[in-house]
């Protein structure tokens, strides 16, 4: 008999149902806005909503309530003063943005005695509180840009299918960046003759693959090593019963040091049989029987450190990046302003993803409670690196400010539009991605809108200032919609930061005025200084 499920943290089968969701509501779009078959590729992202059932056979409904996608960041010189272009068309902050006006929607429901699907009734100070049992996930066919997306090539193939589907959260705040305690061992090596070699092995798997020494960095494999420290010996023939497993209940990394008697091979059948752990770096003679190839190298990403921060080292193999930095997307000709996606997801875990103009009207911050990943190339810890544990040192957050740790989970489902699925079924030699950026939220008769360069899919050159031409989420429209419904309110209604406004304030004006929200923002900003910043310039626009 199955065991019953009692939520969706408990369902095996979470991951691959999310993404089914956002598939099918993908496949459901018209096809304007979509790549060009066999030629282009693109990325997904959206926003899930799980709704709690008092049902142990279907304990949670599944819900999109919008869908992103695109790959494209205008340059700074093309940026908008007016708010009427969309700086960044990642799929992720595209889905985000439409999640923003689902928000609105909703609200304009709660305000006006409607019904909400999510919001109760405003209360004594005219806000809105989420229904009980209403949860939002963020869904990305694809690791976000930034730091998530570097990591070491075999710690991808190490962690593939342990993953899968399932959820891992993380609640030890006390953790340094980059530290998974169960899954991270800093071993020492001695240093031997000349002759010593490097070798590096699966912390999960019970086989050792020879390496060269040149790609090892132990800073860039963990950034914790204790002083704790154990000698133990590998015997060419009985290694497994001289090999200690790493039991100690610290939870912090232990070092080892690591003598190897000389081998003609790798101890791998013996080590295997006797299912022993064995840490990422040990110390071995010979590499003349292992390949190498895939782990001297890691993946990149195209994201740029920011210019105030440290930069990347652009040494060879896994030297090449420097991780836990900032960093900004990249862009053709000049360089672009947004922060990388990894770096938003991680804002959004503090600040919530509502911004500070919705949390006028919301009650507490609204925080995704899992990152779903599509099939692709995917590491564990570099995801919990990238989106909240950078977070941990952020301190004296509002009331109601958390530092969010979403669960983070894959799929095996692919997307059929990323890269690699075009890749297999296309005989093109050379793919690039679609430029355009598909925008939907689930609003009853909302049209799906497209978007090319930041403005609406076929706008000629004479109408780009006019109304026509705007994306729905961009700057101006949002603030639009956030003046339509601060304007249908009674004074009774008005949430107490709101009341006493003057007519005549910019979207910059109304945007300082969420105190609570501006308070957890210099909170964040203090951690991560070297943030680029949108200038006040950008803002000072009015709604219409």
């Amino acid at each position: 008999m199955a065991a019953l499920i009692h939520g969706w943290q408990e369902d095996p089968g979470f991951a691959d149902k999310i993404a089914s969701a956002c598939y099918q509501q993908y496949n459901k779009l018209p096809r304007k806005g979509k790549p060009q078959t066999g030629k282009e590729w693109i990325l997904l992202a959206a926003v899930v909503m799980t709704v709690s059932r008092d049902d142990l056979c279907t304990p949670y409904d599944v819900k999109v309530l919008s869908v992103g996608t695109g790959s494209k960041c205008i340059g700074q010189t093309k940026m908008n003063k007016q708010g009427t272009v969309l700086h960044d068309s990642h799929a992720e902050v595209v889905a985000r943005r439409a999640f923003l006006r689902y928000l609105y929607w909703q609200l304009n429901n709660a305000y006006r005695g409607k019904g909400s699907e999510i919001f109760l009734s405003p209360d004594k100070n005219g806000r809105c509180s989420l229904k009980l049992g209403i949860e939002f996930h963020l869904f990305t066919s694809h690791t976000p840009c930034g730091d998530a997306s570097i990591f070491r090539k075999d710690f991808e193939k190490d962690n593939a299918d342990e993953n899968v589907g399932q959820a891992v959260h993380d609640t030890d705040c006390d953790r340094t960046i980059g530290e998974t305690e169960t899954k991270k061992r800093t071993i020492n090596s001695l240093e031997h003759s000349k002759k010593t070699r490097h070798q590096t092995a699966d912390e999960n798997c019970t086989s050792l693959e020879c390496g060269d020494d040149k790609f090892l960095n132990e800073k860039t494999l963990t950034d914790t090593i204790c002083d704790n420290s154990s000698k133990v010996s590998i015997d060419d023939a009985t290694c497994a019963c001289k090999y200690p497993r790493l039991t100690e209940p610290s939870a912090k990394s232990r070092t080892l040091e690591v003598t190897c008697k000389p081998a003609k091979k790798c101890c791998t059948e013996c080590c295997s049989q006797c299912n022993i752990n064995i840490p990422s770096v040990v110390t071995c003679i010979d590499t003349s029987t292992c390949n190498t190839d895939d782990h001297r190298d890691i993946h990149r990403t195209g994201a740029k450190c920011v210019p105030t921060g440290d930069q990347d080292r652009l040494q060879p193999g896994v030297d090449y990046h420097k991780v836990g930095v900032l960093r900004t997307k990249p862009g053709r000709g000049d360089r672009t302003l947004s922060m990388s996606c990894s770096d938003k997801i991680a804002k959004w875990n503090v600040l919530g993803c509502q911004g500070a103009l919705l949390s006028h009207f919301i009650t507490w911050p609204v925080y995704f409670q899992s990152i779903v990943i599509g099939s692709c190339p995917f590491n564990l810890d570099a995801m919990q690196r990238a989106v909240f544990e950078r977070c941990i040192k952020i301190k004296n957050l509002p009331e109601g400010y958390i530092i969010q740790q979403p669960r983070i989970v894959r799929s095996q489902i692919p997307f059929i539009h990323s890269k690699q699925e075009v890749q297999q079924g296309s005989s093109e030699k050379k793919l690039v991605p679609s430029p355009t950026a598909i925008i939907w939220y689930a609003k009853p008769n909302a049209q799906v809108s497209v978007a090319v360069n930041g403005y609406r899919q076929g706008v000629t050159a004479k109408n780009l200032g006019k109304p026509g031409s705007r994306c729905s989420i961009c700057k101006k429209e949002l603030f639009n919609e956030f003046i339509q419904l601060k304007t249908a309110l009674s004074r009774e209604q008005m949430p107490q930061t709101l009341l006493c406004r003057s007519e005549s304030m910019t979207y910059f004006d109304y945007k300082q005025a969420a105190t609570e929200y501006c308070q957890a923002r210099d909170q964040f900003l203090m951690v991560f200084d070297t943030w680029v910043v949108t200038s006040a310039e950008f803002q000072q626009f009015f709604s219409e």
